[in-house]
């Protein structure tokens, strides 16, 4: 072989495998079709095995006022956020009592609007204090151990490891663009993950986020009104977006940008509904509203990721009607607690507009089933998955998980 011809041949192969390897780092985007979906209806069935709380509870120490998030340890403690109790209940797995963690209060060991916990990878429990704007660990026997002050409202926080954790605040969010930051456990930012792409002028009418982290450390971004689910590495690379079919005509398109490493998404003035629920002396009123506002519909209500890295969310099926939105309409503060609508109670005891959708570690729907409780959030645990149902049923719902083939 000549000199020339060898030159070109070395070109060749190193383009050819630039190219596999620009192929092979880029991130996948997978989308999952209405029709794909509604084939996997049956293969996931749940069986209730206990429900916790529920405005029918008898025992004080076990009624919750507004059960948030919960999480459980490798003891099988079960703990229980109750963000307007300003506590965390902690059960074991059969539903006894153990202890509370917390009461009202701003001093160490004290609680005002507990909204988040999460676990360490020691068993410390980390807890997000939205009323005393701060981070507080404690150790398992319910001891505080460190506090963490906060200038953003956070919304949601994770491990990573015992030097690590991940935070999102959406107002930084949608001030600056990043999804979430990591930082060590005094606070400083080590870095931040991940773009955020709602282009909404009003941090009113912006879209939230859900949020959770694997066994390996990646970390799962789900859009509560866009049908999208992305997967980060830890240290910010793009890894996966997941997509799926809903039955609201949403004109949102998302798509993976030339170089693969960020989604492009395109979308339109979304509808208008002319529903508008307001509060009055005499209690929840429903009238048109005069103004129009854009509609958010809620199709991610709950992100979970289980030991073999399925993904689960919650998604609705169908638009409320207004009976129903009336039924499950709420008012409150941390300070007034929730006043809760009784009216047409039924219809949130035996709603049909809330499924679970179940992704497999690629991104592919592999199950579904139908909720008849709402879902302000879930926790996937081994083969159980619980429905947090607290704004409006002051209740946790625990279901056994069994996936048939």
């Amino acid at each position: 072989m000549t000199k020339k011809a060898a030159y070109f041949f070395t070109v060749t192969v190193f383009l050819f495998l630039c190219y596999f390897v620009q192929a092979a780092d880029r991130a996948v985007l997978v989308h999952n079709p209405l029709e794909e979906i509604e084939k996997c209806k049956g293969k996931l069935k749940l069986k209730l095995i206990r429900v916790w709380g529920g405005d029918k509870e008898g025992d004080e120490n076990k009624f919750f006022a507004t059960p948030i998030s919960l999480a459980v340890d490798h003891n099988q403690l079960v703990y229980i956020c109750d963000v307007h109790n300003h506590c965390i209940k902690v059960f074991r797995n059969t539903g006894d009592y153990v202890r509370t963690i917390g009461r009202k209060g701003q001093g160490p060991g004290d609680l005002y609007g507990p909204e988040y916990i999460t676990l360490t990878t020691v068993g410390d429990i980390l807890v997000n204090e939205c009323g005393n704007r701060r981070i507080q660990w404690f150790s398992p026997d319910g001891k505080s151990k460190h506090i963490k002050k906060q200038i953003e409202y956070l919304e949601w926080i994770g491990v990573l490891n015992e030097n690590e954790m991940a935070v999102y605040a959406h107002v930084k969010t949608f001030k600056y663009r990043n999804l979430i930051s990591i930082t060590d456990n005094n606070g400083k930012v080590l870095r931040e993950i991940g773009k955020y792409h709602d282009t909404a002028k009003n941090i009113i009418s912006s879209e939230r986020l859900n949020f959770s982290i694997d066994e390996e450390g990646n970390i799962y971004a789900a859009n509560q009104g866009t049908p999208v689910i992305i997967k980060y590495s830890n240290n910010g690379k793009l890894l996966r977006v997941i997509t799926f079919d809903t039955i609201f005509d949403i004109p949102v398109e998302i798509t993976l940008n030339s170089s693969g490493d960020d989604i492009e998404r395109k979308e339109e003035t979304g509808s208008e509904d002319n529903v508008k629920i307001t509060r009055s002396s005499s209690g929840i009123n429903i009238k048109d509203n005069e103004n129009k506002r854009k509609w958010l519909y809620w199709i991610c209500m709950g992100l979970g990721i289980d030991s073999q890295n399925r993904i689960y969310t919650v998604k609705r099926r169908r638009v409320l009607k207004e009976k129903e939105e009336y039924a499950k309409a709420v008012f409150g503060s941390l300070t007034r607690g929730i006043n809760r609508s009784r009216v047409n109670y039924d219809i949130v005891e035996t709603n049909d507009f809330n499924h679970i959708l179940v992704f497999d570690s690629n991104g592919k729907i592999i199950a579904e089933a139908q909720l008849t409780t709402l879902c302000d959030g879930i926790y996937v645990h081994n083969n159980r998955i619980f429905i947090i149902d607290g704004v409006c049923n002051q209740r946790v719902m625990e279901y056994e998980m069994d996936f048939k083939r």
